[in-house]
């Protein structure tokens, strides 16, 4: 039944007998989104019966519906990891509702939705995390260090740089932006600093991969530029071929955990101009492999595309040192190395 509603075809070959789930609630959280806390503590109590019969070293639950699971988890001495992949909620909440301030926009965060994970963080043994941008926002709030685990996710293996054809690589500059177009993504200080290129504007061009929120169509109009391209979402498992394409991608986030199309993007050979919100630090060396930036610089992701366009050999380089870095440390598989280890000791210590 779920395969009829949804497009994504599951090249990962995930077992369909390792899946248990409510189907309702997904259906539910899709009609009503506004109420997914609501849903959410559903999943997490019906979880929590399913643990009864539970005879696992370890309880890993995602944050904002694992706090019932993970009480039930610890009551039976399993050992509890609480999955956050955004920097503290609190932190998370305070950034967001002054960013959209900016633009006169009322953000917050449902209260209910922060008191949970507030107590997730309290009572889980462990909170993993991955990057040293979402530990320090945890710092910051006084989780202590020994509670966290740090693990950076990784690429698909059908991410791959695929060879350019004669007129790709005679084509024109290419930058681009991957993800959904939002004001969480920084996209207002992306489009200001493409203003700010004294680039003739036919010598390069911008593509914009990903759905276009509401919230930032008036933006669009108001900044955007006869060599800039939208190009919609397109299909995860064709990404690649138009990624390798690009020569060089921006993620000008306010906040995010770690950026996975940073990853998506390096593995295809195109380095990436990241600020320090969008936790690419732990995978990006800077000016070797990609550039770290201040959040909310234009100028500074202004100035790193000028470079980059002028110093061509520089460029090619970054692109080779973007593409090893994933192939040897940031697969799928090297997360789930990692993340195994980590199990290993935390069960057998």
């Amino acid at each position: 039944m779920a395969k009829r509603l949804v497009n994504r075809i599951d090249r990962e070959r995930i077992p369909p007998e390792k899946i248990f789930t409510l189907f309702p609630l997904a259906v539910l959280t899709k009609i009503f989104p506004a109420r997914a806390h609501t849903w959410n503590d559903i999943f997490d109590k019906w979880v929590a019966a399913k643990l009864d019969k539970s005879k696992s070293g370890v309880f890993i639950g995602w944050s904002g519906m694992s706090l019932y699971s993970m009480r039930v988890a610890r009551g039976k001495g399993i050992k509890t990891i609480l999955e956050r992949g955004s920097s503290h909620i609190v932190y998370q909440n305070n950034i967001l509702k002054e960013e959209y301030k900016r633009f006169g926009i009322d953000f917050a965060i449902h209260p209910a939705v922060i008191e949970k994970e507030l107590q997730e963080y309290r009572e889980a043994d462990y909170i993993s995390v991955p990057s040293y941008f979402v530990k320090d926002s945890f710092i910051s709030q006084g989780i202590p260090v020994g509670k966290l685990l740090i693990n950076p996710y990784g690429a698909s293996s059908f991410f791959t740089p695929a060879p350019k054809t004669a007129e790709q690589k005679s084509s024109k500059f290419r930058i681009v932006y991957l993800g959904t177009l939002s004001f969480r993504k920084g996209l207002i200080y992306f489009f200001e600093a493409l203003g700010l290129l004294s680039l003739s504007e036919n010598l390069y061009e911008v593509w914009f991969i990903g759905n276009i929120a509401a919230e930032i169509k008036p933006i669009i109009e108001k900044y955007k530029r006869d060599n800039w391209i939208f190009m919609g979402k397109i299909d995860h498992y064709e990404l690649g071929t138009y990624l390798s394409q690009c020569d060089l991608g921006v993620q000008p986030s306010i906040e995010e955990g770690l950026s996975m199309v940073i990853l998506q993007l390096m593995s295809c050979a195109v380095p990436v101009i990241a600020t320090t919100n969008t936790g690419g630090a732990n995978i990006i060396q800077d000016n070797v492999s990609g550039c770290i930036v201040p959040v909310r610089s234009p100028a500074a992701i202004a100035e790193k595309i000028e470079q980059l366009f002028y110093h061509t050999d520089q460029l090619s380089a970054m692109k080779k040192a973007a593409a090893s870095k994933i192939q040897n440390g940031f697969t799928w598989n090297d997360y789930g190395d990692r993340y195994i280890n980590t199990l290993r000791k935390i069960i057998h210590g």
